[in-house]
């Protein structure tokens, strides 16, 4: 994958990245999604829920892009890549701290700590392949 200067840094920084899908149709859906990653060059991940509309639409295409702002006014940075769902074992794992860190005022905490799943949770990972900088009056055109 190319390497951008100083885009490991922004992303670092970036405490909410824009996550788009594609629909059936090839419309696109963005959302905002929390950064716990910190390499836009490594497999990100983004804990969810399965029955969400982005779950659905990376299951019939996993083309996913990433989005975030650079520190230079007007600049975005769009990371292209492939997600998929990981293994129920892992989310099991990884959702248990970022659960409790997200909504720590949640009264059934100890609930995640149970070996009963929650047969509704979902990682999705990114596989990044490819990276540009965007211009706001080029974004949409670049996707």
């Amino acid at each position: 994958m190319n390497k951008i200067q100083g885009m490991k840094d922004e992303f670092k920084k970036a405490k909410l990245v824009y996550l788009t899908t594609f629909s059936e149709d090839d419309r696109k859906r963005n959302r905002a999604m929390t950064n716990y990653n910190e390499d836009p060059y490594d497999m990100m991940w983004f804990p969810t829920f399965k029955d969400s509309r982005k779950v659905k639409d990376i299951q019939k295409n996993p083309k996913v892009f990433i989005t975030f702002p650079s520190s230079k006014r007007r600049e975005f940075y769009v990371i292209e890549g492939k997600a998929e769902l990981e293994d129920d074992k892992v989310v099991n794992r990884k959702w248990e701290w970022w659960y409790l860190f997200w909504l720590p005022d949640e009264e059934f905490h100890f609930r995640l700590m149970s070996d009963a799943p929650f047969t509704n949770r979902a990682i999705i990972n990114v596989y990044p392949e490819s990276a540009r900088i965007v211009k706001p009056d080029k974004v949409y055109e670049s996707f």
